[in-house]
């Protein structure tokens, strides 16, 4: 019945997704939460939908930030582009595509904050920006892992019923 109205698990997962993104993001400044969800985003879902997703996304992270406009599509448009072209060289699902993307991208942000910073005449240090690169490393990971394991129970529940 809820699939009539149009309301499915998948929607409802990408939705309390991007709620709890917010949320984390609130109590953990510097930290991208929405990232782990625009790779699980990109593994399973359409393109239309990673951009829906990342259009918002997008929004919330340039308008919350410090830095000029650019430094998070920089990030995302990285993001999209790492993982389209290591899609073409390993199995986008296998734990080492995800540990390589993982790293490419904390180290694409370390790189896009220093210049961005660096342009706009801020001062930041390296260590800080070292840790949270490795803070984004370790959240990529781990939160990837998190919500692939749910999105593949959501999936095997709504086909079953």
């Amino acid at each position: 019945m809820l699939s009539i109205i149009g309301v499915t698990p998948a929607r409802v997962f990408w939705v309390v997704f991007f709620v709890l993104a917010v949320w984390l993001q609130l109590f953990f400044p510097g930290t991208d939460f929405f990232a782990p969800g625009v790779v699980l985003c990109l593994q399973r879902e359409r393109f239309s939908h990673v951009l829906a997703l990342i259009l918002p996304a997008l929004l919330i992270q340039e308008g919350t930030g410090a830095l000029v406009f650019g430094a998070g599509l920089l990030r995302y448009g990285g993001l999209i582009g790492m993982f389209l072209v290591g899609r073409g060289l390993f199995e986008a699902r296998s734990p080492v595509f995800i540990l390589l993307l993982a790293a490419a991208f904390s180290l694409a942000q370390m790189i896009i904050l220093h210049t961005m910073a660096g342009l706009q005449s801020m001062d930041i240090q390296g260590q800080r920006l070292l840790l949270e690169s490795l803070t984004m490393f370790a959240t990529i990971i781990l939160g990837w892992w998190l919500l692939d394991a749910v999105y593949r129970f959501i999936s095997r529940h709504a086909s079953q019923s």
